[in-house]
């Protein structure tokens, strides 16, 4: 059986200093997760159909992804009626337009009969004090940004997804191609085993130890194909496909060395992170909720004019201010600058606890990648190219007697275990990788040809 060697085994495969800072940050993000390759247009958002039954890639899969996903698309809409809050809660509250008629007496209508008769047509409008409407519209604002991070971060989510299932698939599906590969070579070390029982040279307990490893193989497919299916339905439920719709074989994924050290990551989760990013437009926001609160103390202005009918009588017109006078402020307006307060507090132990949580994360994550890949190194250069030395070795020494079956069947024990171990650790490399550069808002770039239409963050 040909096993990848030393030579043939091909590698495979952060919150900013202030809002206006995140903002340009959010922007840049969600522009290079659109515009990493060839831009489309507003006309032409649609990503060709693949052929699912063909071989399948991950670039493809994260482009259909992108433009299919329905929380994407749900992300999306909501972003977008967020952004369309601020210039609402920044305009000023509709005038209100009446009418009235007063009349004399009770005997009939006097209107140019009497000075005390007439129509009257009257326009109110109320006026909050100046800096009420600002502070409302930057509230608004504030929570447009952050639904633009939260878009961000779900662009993020739902790549990473892609590619976390695409790596379990593909892992399902080249454990099971070394498995059956090497299910036929225990078959032909069984046929020898038992060619040597029949002309007294084995034993009996061979052809039964290599029965029992065959019959263990067939158990491990079994669980592959479980596997492979399980990964299949997670990647159709990614791009909102049915769940038992096929899909075609993987093409292998390209394994990149770690691109950044720790550091560096930390750095790009305090710039860039989405998660991050949110937490601090929430701090905004609330911040922006205790001015309004203070200012709530101050009053509001309303304005009218009348205009006066008298029919053939000469008409009047009257104009009138008023002031809605916060009387109640002991009650009502210093249980909101309380209730704001702690809101301010809470958003900012929100930021600490989900930066104490992504930075934990991002450690964990990393630990996980530079073991992968120190292993996938260790297995494919040192590990697996020493097992099938020692399994043609064994095969050898156990033609000519000088060695018994339980150590040729040892050895390949030993080769088919870090075969699918290699393949694992590679697996889990990519995996690791994937989550960090989610994190810290890093976008992966696939080579897609036409994504969706997005509009740019605010």
């Amino acid at each position: 059986m040909k096993v990848p060697g030393p030579a043939r085994m091909r590698d495979r495969g952060l919150p900013g200093a202030g809002v206006a800072r995140q903002r340009s940050a959010i922007t840049i993000a969600a522009l290079a997760l659109v515009l990493w390759t060839t831009p489309c247009t507003a006309a032409s958002p649609e990503v060709p159909e693949p052929d699912f039954t063909a071989a399948v890639d991950l670039p493809s899969m994260m482009s259909y992804a992108l433009a299919h996903n329905p929380e994407i698309q749900a992300m999306e809409q909501r972003r977008r009626a967020a952004q369309a809050r601020p210039s609402q809660e920044g305009s000023l509250p509709d005038p209100l337009l009446n009418t009235a008629y007063h009349n004399e007496s009770f005997t009939g209508l006097e209107q140019g009969e009497s000075d005390f008769s007439w129509l009257r047509l009257g326009l109110e409008q109320e006026l909050p004090f100046p800096g009420k409407l600002a502070l409302r519209e930057k509230i608004a604002a504030r929570e447009a940004d952050r639904e633009g991070a939260v878009y961000a971060a779900t662009v993020l989510n739902v790549l990473t997804r892609v590619r976390l299932a695409y790596n379990d698939y593909a892992l399902a599906y080249r454990s099971n191609e070394v498995l059956s590969s090497n299910k036929e070579l225990l078959q032909r070390l069984s046929e020898g085993a038992e060619a040597r029982y029949r002309v007294g040279e084995g034993l009996q307990q061979d052809i039964v130890r290599a029965q029992v490893e065959q019959s263990m193989l067939l158990g491990r497919l079994v669980s592959l194909d479980q596997e492979r299916a399980s990964a299949a339905a997670m990647l159709n439920a990614a791009l909102n496909r049915q769940p038992a719709d096929p899909l075609g074989p993987p093409k292998p994924v390209e394994k990149l060395p770690l691109r950044y050290t720790r550091e560096e990551l930390e750095r790009f989760v305090k710039e860039k992170s989405p998660s991050l990013q949110a937490a601090s437009f929430d701090i905004a926001r609330a911040q922006a909720k205790l001015d309004l609160a203070r200012r709530a103390y101050y009053p509001d202005f309303v304005v009218r004019v009348d205009y006066l009918n008298k029919g053939s009588l000469t008409p009047e017109w009257e104009v009138g201010a008023g002031i809605r006078v916060p009387l109640y402020f002991w009650r009502k307006q210093a249980s909101g600058v309380e209730e704001a307060t702690a809101g301010v507090s809470e958003a900012r132990a929100t930021w600490q606890n989900t930066s104490q949580e992504v930075m934990g994360r991002l450690a964990d994550l990393f630990a996980q990648a530079t073991s992968a890949q120190r292993l996938v190194e260790l297995y494919g250069t040192g590990v697996v190219p020493q097992a099938e030395v020692s399994l043609s070795s064994a095969t050898s020494g156990y033609q000519v007697g000088k060695v018994d079956f339980l150590m040729l069947l040892n050895s390949f024990t030993v080769l088919n275990e870090y075969q699918l171990r290699y393949y694992e650790e590679l697996a889990k490399f990519d995996k690791a990788v994937a989550q960090l550069e989610e994190l810290a808002g890093v976008p992966p770039v696939p080579e897609a040809t036409r994504l969706p239409d997005t509009r740019e963050l605010r």
